[in-house]
């Protein structure tokens, strides 16, 4: 498969020969800012998984061979038996992000899931990465009915340093109505006036010092069906703030506990507006079952 970004011919595929394995390793740790090389993916690895059922894509640039995106996974087994296919990396270099490249690569992934027979490919990602959450629920379909804490332990690359490693689990259920309607543009995430309209309950309160976001407290016993759970636009910036960010991180971890693990909600839908000049970003909480959400059965359709 080929795409033309800022002009340059990317070529998505799989890699050709061991060399080209190492190229993408040495991208993975590349894209992850990886401080230990004990933490990068060993070729050899890529290369034991690709050609057993898993799948290892490198975007190339046409003309010079260099690797400026990745993705990596794998066959998996849940613990009732259902077999899936499991989504390890996605990650393209800094000049090429946001600019529809990590979407070619999912969709590379997405075809190949379903040619194996598979209906579901799923995934952790940091909640608190709004970029992240934008994509993969707003564009992609994904929906959340786990949270773990803490769930890689400490995490050495530049990244995820000196913060707990929180992650929720994207479900991409790659054949259902709510997927398809997501990738053909037939289902854009609502204003967030129609979600407070439905009865829609915010249960996080931030307050801000300038553009600086601060989780002032949060509701752990709504019993709305539609819950609406704020988190910051930008992570990065939190970063400087390191007791800021942390009380971020340690408040959500009760909240997404509360409702995503404990009371069965499903991180359905993620809302982004400019409110005031700053841009306020809102996970949405159904309480519904897996199967109405699946097939589209969104209150706000």
């Amino acid at each position: 498969m080929e795409v033309v970004i800022d002009g340059r011919v990317i070529e998505v595929r799989r890699p050709r020969d061991p060399e080209e394995y190492r190229m993408i390793s040495s991208t993975i740790a590349k894209v992850w800012g990886v401080l230990d090389s004990s933490d990068a993916v060993p070729h050899h690895v890529l290369i034991a998984a690709d050609r057993r059922g898993g799948l290892v894509l490198g975007a190339f640039e046409k003309d010079t061979g260099r690797v400026v995106g990745i993705l990596f996974g794998f066959p998996a087994v849940s613990p009732d038996g259902k077999l899936y296919h499991y989504s390890h990396m996605t990650g393209v270099v800094s000049e090429y992000r946001y600019k529809g490249l990590g979407y070619v690569l999912k969709l590379a992934q997405r075809e190949y899931a379903i040619k194996q027979g598979l209906d579901l490919v799923a995934w952790t990602y940091d909640p608190l990465q709004s970029p992240n959450a934008r994509f993969n629920i707003g564009k992609l379909g994904v929906v959340v009915r786990k949270f773990y804490v803490n769930y890689y332990g400490e995490l050495r690359d530049s990244i995820n340093i000196g913060m707990p490693s929180d992650r929720f689990e994207a479900e991409w259920w790659i054949k259902s109505r709510l997927v398809e309607d997501k990738l053909k543009g037939l289902l854009k995430p609502p204003p967030l006036s129609a979600l407070t309209s439905l009865g829609g309950d915010t249960v996080t309160s931030v307050e801000f010092s300038g553009d600086v976001p601060k989780l002032a407290s949060y509701n752990l016993d709504s019993s709305s069906r539609l819950v609406l759970i704020e988190i910051p636009e930008d992570l990065n910036k939190l970063r400087a703030c390191g007791e800021l960010l942390l009380k971020w991180r340690l408040g959500l971890r009760e909240v997404f506990n509360r409702y995503v693990n404990e009371l069965g909600y499903i991180v359905t839908e993620f809302v982004t507006e400019r409110v005031g000049g700053i841009r306020r970003n809102y996970y949405v909480l159904l309480k519904e079952s897996l199967e109405r959400v699946l097939r589209g059965e969104l209150p706000w359709r």
